[in-house]
């Protein structure tokens, strides 16, 4: 691999952190927006990947989100307790939880899209449709990246 220079390196540091940045505040915005609703931290992306993959099993939902499985079961148990969601065990595995949403779980999805929809419109206020669209395709790359690491 070539030695960065000094400039690079620096334009490399200010990446990061602007990524770290606009993860953090996606995390404060959810949690601002949905917290009422008792849901916190990526929680709303959880009820989100059922409403659109009823019947998940827990180690499923690990592999999809790259949540780890202990913060996967405490979430599902939080979610259960709220009444958001069911979990049953799988038939042909009794090992396995299949995670279904509740009709109440299913109720939340408008506003979680709703504010899932804000927050793309903050981010990319003055940007043209190109632009996302580049600046997603450079997102995808960098995510790729790391994901062998």
């Amino acid at each position: 691999m070539k030695k960065k220079t000094v400039e690079e390196i620096e334009q490399l540091r200010q990446l990061s952190g602007c990524i770290g940045k606009l993860e953090r505040n996606r995390r404060r915005y959810m949690n601002e927006h949905l917290s009422h609703l008792g849901l916190v931290g990526h929680q709303f992306i959880f009820l989100f990947t059922l409403f659109h993959e009823p019947g998940i099993s827990q180690e499923e939902l690990v592999e999809t989100l790259g949540i780890d499985k202990t913060r996967i079961a405490r979430s599902a148990l939080q979610l259960e307790q709220l009444g958001y969601i069911s979990r049953e065990r799988d038939p042909h595995n009794r090992r396995k939880y299949c995670l279904r949403l509740t009709k109440e779980g299913e109720e939340l999805i408008p506003q979680i899209r709703s504010v899932i929809a804000d927050w793309g419109s903050i981010i990319t206020e003055g940007l043209s449709f190109e632009e996302i669209r580049t600046a997603l395709e450079l997102l995808k790359v960098m995510r790729n990246n790391t994901n062998e690491k």
